[in-house]
């Protein structure tokens, strides 16, 4: 189970979502959904969230550098938050991705200097694609 935050229409609900195939296979025409595939239901989790609390742990991908923000999602960039050089606290909002006409705000995980912003707002990125690099602690 993987557990997301959801904004619609301005409204936050966590949710826990069963995996059922790999991000690996995505993007593929033979792992999409067939036509008329029934959604799971939801669970408690799916209770609207009070006030958004960003996870801390790193998007998935960057080859596990913890120096890399990588895009959770396939989407377009709307917005970018952030600029080279720029000091973030965790928790900053630094990308906002469109998906599906759903709105993902993508935070730092912690605080740090950003050596390098790889996305601007129109680009298209892909689950595991750099979206912010942080300048090498230490």
């Amino acid at each position: 189970m993987k557990k997301l935050r959801i904004t619609v229409s301005g409204k936050v609900y966590d949710v826990e979502v069963q995996v059922l195939q790999d991000d690996e296979a995505i993007g593929s025409a033979a792992s999409l959904p067939y036509p008329g595939a029934a959604a799971l239901p939801m669970t408690e989790a799916a209770r609207p969230a009070s006030s958004p609390t960003p996870s801390s742990t790193p998007a998935p991908g960057g080859a596990g550098d913890p120096n890399v923000i990588a895009s959770p999602i396939a989407g377009t960039v709307q917005k970018v938050f952030v600029t080279k050089g720029m000091h973030v606290e965790g928790k900053t909002p630094v990308v906002l991705l469109d998906a599906m006409k759903m709105d993902t705000y993508i935070y730092a995980p912690r605080s740090g200097t950003i050596a390098e912003v790889c996305v601007e707002a129109g680009a298209s990125v892909q689950v595991r694609d750099p979206l912010i690099r942080y300048a090498p602690e230490g």
